[in-house]
């Protein structure tokens, strides 16, 4: 099977301009022309030499319509071709994530049991070499286990399976849970960690947004080796803003968009390499997106980030 040949968009656009500003301005010139035949004015050419004139230029706009015509079909077919092959590329997308969420207790299943029966070798007291190895098989596993889960996390929100339940709670008791996880994984890396709590209902799906703000935190503590992370809230009118300051290295402004799409990290180009796959702010990204809560980031490079997500705020009124 042959393929169809696809025009070069841009260059097509252009051709059109071109062809129809020649248009514009051959139509100004046979229109004096005949204008000038019709006046009968002393001054004009041979009325015939005019007349001929102006049938030639009606002839040149006929060809350059034709070819401006050939060239929008050209630009239609284009354009179909290429929502065709999007089109194709999305269903193929959402059918692989379909797939992964379908099979995402089977993956996980057999982890699990592998992350059991090492934790029961460690229970027994080995010591010496095989000890290191059992410590040694469990990091692996756990590494590997929050790898494949992360992967199924954003097929799953991908494939759609995953639906928001919000209701109506006090922000305050999810922040202070999060609060004590994060406070104790921050001093573990000799980070400082500080939480200014705000009072307030929200209206939102509270395990989501936990997501959101463990992927902020996770992502702080991974580029942030010196200094220490910030956990507070602001208010915006009717939202309540929950915001993560970060003393790590910040962000040129030409790759913020960057950092949320998939498997994008960006990095100082000093840092040390880590398992991550940069999924954790695309899954921010499809949970914000899901939850119709926008996010936004602030950074300076050499200073720090702040990275933020809004959600409605219920109040009295």
């Amino acid at each position: 099977m042959t393929e169809a040949h696809v025009p070069d968009t841009t260059l097509a656009e252009a051709r059109i301009r071109e062809l129809e500003a020649e248009n514009t301005r051959l139509r100004k010139i046979r229109d004096a022309l005949i204008a000038h035949v019709e006046s009968g004015s002393s001054r004009a050419p041979d009325p015939y030499a005019v007349f001929e004139h102006s049938v030639m230029l009606a002839e040149q706009v006929r060809e350059r319509t034709e070819a401006l015509n050939q060239l929008m079909d050209d630009l239609r077919e284009s354009n179909s071709a290429l929502e065709q092959a999007r089109a194709e590329a999305e269903q193929a997308n959402h059918s692989k994530s379909r797939f992964l969420a379908a099979v995402s207790h089977d993956l996980l299943q057999p982890l699990n049991a592998a992350r059991l029966f090492t934790g029961a070798l460690t229970e027994e007291g080995l010591e010496g070499r095989a000890a290191g190895l059992v410590r040694s098989l469990g990091s692996s596993l756990e590494a590997v286990d929050h790898l494949l889960g992360t992967l199924v996390d954003i097929s799953r929100l991908d494939a759609g399976v995953i639906e928001p339940d919000p209701s109506s709670f006090d922000l305050t008791d999810l922040l202070d849970n999060l609060a004590r996880e994060f406070s104790q994984l921050a001093a573990d890396k000799g980070l400082d960690f500080r939480y200014v709590a705000l009072d307030g209902r929200v209206w939102t799906d509270s395990r989501l947004l936990a997501r959101v703000l463990r992927n902020f935190f996770s992502n702080a503590l991974r580029y942030t080796d010196a200094g220490g992370i910030l956990l507070g809230c602001r208010r915006r009118d009717r939202q309540l803003e929950i915001q993560m300051w970060d003393t790590g290295p910040g962000i040129e402004a030409h790759q913020l968009a960057d950092i949320f799409q998939e498997f994008r990290r960006v990095r100082p180009g000093d840092a040390p390499p880590d398992a991550g796959l940069g999924l954790g702010l695309a899954i921010v990204d499809r949970i914000a997106t899901l939850l119709d809560h926008p996010v936004t980031v602030v950074s300076r490079p050499g200073k720090g980030s702040r990275f933020a997500i809004a959600v409605p705020l219920i109040t009295s009124d």
